[in-house]
């Protein structure tokens, strides 16, 4: 399957824009507390849809996931909400948030920060500054997670890297291209990868994510992405066509064989 035509350019790809919105929100919560920023898709409620969907115990997709132990990472994890939504709902295990945003982990610091404050006495979440474009993947390799993470999720990440007009110096192809293949060795064996878009739809990101593509790296190259699951959400029609706002699919990470082609 072929991949979609590039998004074109726009500032929500540049780093520039999203330092300027958390610096925003950081003085926004200096002033209330209680203000601790954009959640995205809040308009589709896709935070609190995708905790359903990793807490179901009857979900269509055997997740084989445990609230005691399962461990996150957040990629663009911008304020961290997703992960404090998490943590709300019961997951014990090791959560870390990242984003090429200084003021994005900060924000988040901020209000882990002001959780633990007023009580919250759960594991710790952890934020990072980290550009998984320019950094090594095994940055965020360390101790249990040496070998990858359970969860990896992308609320929005992808899209803003569409979005971004940088190319990748080696190969000199835009850089969400080579975006499956530095999110490969972070997925454990196994593991799953979750991705929620609203610039592309279900098929395209099949197109960008599921099995093997000819423009991954060696690495990824070993490992393929099945889809496993989906989540629901209120869908509308026009001309014709039934569509949703956003999409939230699923993934599991198995090795590559040449009988799984």
């Amino acid at each position: 399957m072929s991949k979609p035509t590039h998004l074109e350019p726009s500032e929500l790809g540049t780093k520039e824009y999203w330092d300027n919105l958390y610096a925003t929100e950081i003085t926004n919560h200096a002033h209330n507390p209680s203000d601790t920023g954009t959640v995205w898709f809040d308009d589709s409620d896709a935070e609190a849809k995708l905790i359903d969907f990793l807490s179901s115990a009857d979900s269509d997709a055997d997740l084989g996931l445990s609230e005691d132990s399962t461990s996150f990472l957040d990629l663009g994890t911008g304020n961290g909400s997703l992960l404090f939504g998490l943590r709300d709902a019961g997951w014990k295990g090791r959560m870390l948030g990242v984003d090429y945003s200084r003021k994005s982990v900060e924000f988040a610091r901020r209000i882990a920060e002001s959780r633990h404050s007023d009580g919250d006495d759960g594991q710790p979440i952890e934020f990072l500054e980290h550009d998984i474009l320019q950094t090594p993947s095994s940055a965020l390799l360390t101790g249990s997670q040496s070998r990858g993470w359970d969860v990896v999720l992308d609320k929005g990440t992808f899209d803003a890297i569409s979005l971004s007009s940088e190319t990748d110096p080696a190969t000199g192809h835009r850089v969400a291209e080579s975006y499956k293949s530095r999110i490969t060795p972070l997925v454990r064996e196994n593991g799953l990868f979750v991705v929620t878009s609203c610039n592309w739809t279900e098929p395209e990101l099949l197109s960008w994510f599921e099995g093997v593509k000819e423009d991954d790296d060696e690495e990824a190259k070993q490992w393929r992405f099945e889809q496993v699951g989906r989540v629901e959400y209120p869908s509308f029609s026009f001309g014709g066509v039934k569509g949703q706002t956003i999409s939230s699919l699923c993934f599991r990470k198995l090795r590559h064989t040449e009988s799984s082609e």
